[in-house]
């Protein structure tokens, strides 16, 4: 196949997510004299088509809309995403993300937590994986700024973060689920909050408000939920950026340990190559490491560490009708009561717990067994509307052989197929065992007749994190602390393959944090 070569840019961005969008409008914002330039697999997620308009979209949530690329691929209907299969043989956990503009917050839940101080200080803390090259208050200003772009609903002088800016609007509205729970917590003393959630709770920037549908993990059709193609891509886009969809990189071209473009394959898939002086790859923690490694650039590391944050579920059913399934399914309130280390448990590190939404209906009725009958019949209708579901994240730590690797295969996409390898580690399983307990009596408190585990949960794999690590040795890490590539100082990272750690949060509110910090710094340079 020929390549079309086209005109030289400053810079190419590959992946317009969170991280790819944060560094686009920071970089053009500082330096607005560079040509820049961010190719984008997918497309812009059309409000029209999303399930939320459709009679079938609990069924959407399982096929076509599902969370995980591969339950896509299989549905073989209206796919949004861009996806490209996954091998998930060897992972207890199944990879969640959206390939198209705006990345995965298209279909996240926008709860929007930042990681603790002690986050990046484990090492020095507590004696395992590894310290951060910058620490909290390094980073508190970008945090700031991601806040202010992104817009955040929450509730200031939260006790278990150092003081927080004003957050732009109040809370989310509790319901009654949230606020039997938050009685529980508070009869039982222990810490809990309203969540930051990037979710207009009133109208703000433009956007309507929430309107509690529901349905939030298959996008948004008020533009309530402030995914990246709604708030970064626009101002950037206004700056000067030109954002290329359905653009696949399929090599960045390296001569004499310096990228020199990338090549990309277009909608008809004719090949370009455009060359620029820097490339920032933000593809995930699947999709950055299968590209660099397809790519040929040297790391031991690469690849390696893979991060999810294992998650368990427990729900509590309830004598008394509650009302579940309204409102953002995972911005309601959560508890950092058990988030730092406390040895007498017998592990380092500590857990997340998150009140969540009831699951729709259908999704509800589809975990049954048997699915038919007289007894499931009797059992979906003594648990819709009476659930009370509780999430734990437990910290994920950095192991050597969770990692994302390439196959021997080509996939449609022109790129070498990639597998993912993870298993949980005793630490994490111990993690897991005591939030569900601690969940437990929280739900007991609340009134529960009766509990329900799913221990480990596999299609909770949303957070793709630490492949492509930074740190100061080339040995132990793939990038330095300005997220450049030890083996290729001119490709950079920006999305959550560069945590060294992952902390027991949500990591969409540091990953953008980081990516601004990235481009203010690199924007001193290239300038």
């Amino acid at each position: 196949m020929t390549r079309k070569r086209q005109d030289p840019v400053d810079v190419v961005i590959i992946g317009a997510g969170c991280g790819g969008a944060a560094f686009a409008w920071q970089l053009k914002r500082r330096a607005p004299h560079l040509k820049i330039v961010c190719l984008e697999r997918g497309g812009w997620p059309d409000p029209l088509r999303m399930p939320a308009k459709t009679m079938r979209w609990q069924r959407a949530i399982m096929e076509d809309w599902a969370s995980n690329p591969n339950l896509r691929i299989k549905a073989g209907g209206y796919r949004g995403s861009n996806d490209y299969p996954i091998d998930e043989d060897g992972s207890v956990f199944k990879s969640l993300m959206w390939n198209g503009v705006g990345g995965s917050t298209v279909a996240w839940a926008a709860h929007f937590p930042r990681l603790h101080p002690s986050d990046f200080r484990v090492r020095s803390l507590d004696g395992v994986a590894d310290d951060w090259p910058f620490d909290y208050f390094d980073l508190e200003p970008w945090y700031d700024l991601n806040d202010e772009i992104m817009g955040v609903a929450g509730l200031d002088g939260d006790p278990a973060y150092p003081p927080k800016r004003r957050r732009a609007m109040p809370p989310l509205a509790f319901g009654a689920v949230a606020n039997r729970a938050a009685r529980a917590f508070s009869d039982l003393g222990w810490h809990w909050w309203p969540v930051d959630a990037a979710i207009n709770s009133v109208r703000h920037d433009g956007r309507d408000a929430c309107n509690h549908c529901g349905p939030c993990l298959t996008g948004c059709i008020s533009k309530a939920k402030s995914s990246v193609d709604l708030t970064y891509w626009p101002k950037s886009i206004a700056l000067g950026v030109e954002l290329r969809t359905i653009a696949i990189a399929r090599n960045i071209e390296i001569e004499a340990g310096r990228a020199t473009g990338v090549t990309y394959a277009d909608r008809n898939d004719e090949e370009h190559f455009l060359p620029a002086q820097a490339v920032v790859v933000a593809g995930n923690g699947i999709g950055t490491a299968r590209l660099l490694l397809a790519s040929g650039v040297e790391s031991p590391m690469l690849g390696r560490n893979l991060m999810f944050h294992p998650a368990a579920y427990i729900r509590g059913i309830f004598k008394e009708r509650l009302d579940g399934p309204v409102g953002p399914v995972g911005a309601s309130i959560y508890s950092h009561q058990f988030y730092e280390t406390d040895r007498a448990r017998g592990f380092e590190r500590g857990v997340h717990l998150q009140l969540s939404r009831e699951n729709a209906l259908l999704v509800q009725a589809s975990r049954l067994s048997p699915l038919w009958g007289e007894a499931p019949q009797a059992q979906l209708r003594e648990e819709f509307l009476h659930t009370m579901p509780i999430l734990v994240l437990a910290e994920d730590l950095p192991e050597a052989h969770n990692r994302v690797s390439l196959t021997n295969a080509e996939e449609r996409d022109g790129l070498p197929g990639v597998k993912i390898d993870y298993r949980i580690s005793e630490r994490a399983q111990k993690s897991l065992d005591f939030g569900l307990a601690r969940a437990e009596e929280i739900l007991k408190a609340a009134g529960a007749s009766r509990t329900v585990r799913v221990s480990p949960a596999p299609l909770t794999g949303w957070h793709l994190l630490g492949t492509a690590r930074m740190g100061r040795d080339p040995q132990t890490s793939v990038t330095d602390r300005y997220g450049r590539c030890h083996a290729v100082p001119n490709i950079l990272i920006a999305d959550g393959s560069l945590f060294p750690t992952v902390g027991a949060a949500n990591p969409a509110s540091t990953i953008g944090a980081v990516a601004l910090k990235l481009a203010d710094q690199f924007a001193g340079e290239i300038a």
